[in-house]
């Protein structure tokens, strides 16, 4: 499998995680010594295996994104392969009841070796953190979108 399609594959089973929680399904895209990262923005942080990358990501989808009522993600670009790293860029847009919907972009570069990501980092956009914290303010502010 080439690195677009091992990430691919790693996507579609991260959207059945979203669904049924089974994060062991992940593993096997993960090299044992992988590194997470978030960036740009005030809950940036830097995880390492596997064990650290599932419960921060889990965090963050715990306490943010399965409080929300929907959650609609959409690919701003064709990913972009370079050897064994891919970047792409992506918007994701959520909405509460009795909130407007707010969207957030960003890029994620993916660095694999023998199918397995070895550093995975998403890359929030200019002004993300100033909006979302604006929304978080005003529509929720019971919602914590951190890792750590």
């Amino acid at each position: 499998m080439n690195v677009l399609q091992s990430f691919l594959a790693y996507a579609e089973e991260f959207e059945s995680t979203y669904k049924d929680d089974d994060w062991t399904r992940l593993r096997k895209y993960f090299a044992d010594d992988a590194v997470y990262e978030v960036k740009n923005v005030s809950y940036a942080c830097r995880l390492v295996g596997p064990d650290a990358i599932f419960a921060g990501i889990k965090k963050s989808i715990d306490q943010f994104d399965r409080r929300m009522d929907s959650r609609r993600i959409e690919v701003l670009s064709p990913p972009e392969v370079d050897g064994y790293t891919l970047d792409v860029s992506w918007a994701v847009t959520y909405s509460r009841a009795g909130a407007p919907p707010i969207r957030i972009s960003a890029s994620t570069t993916c660095s694999m070796d023998e199918g397995r990501i070895t550093h995975l980092a998403d890359s929030y956009d200019e002004g993300q953190e100033e909006e979302l914290r604006t929304w978080l303010d005003q529509h929720a502010p019971d919602l914590d979108p951190s890792y750590i």
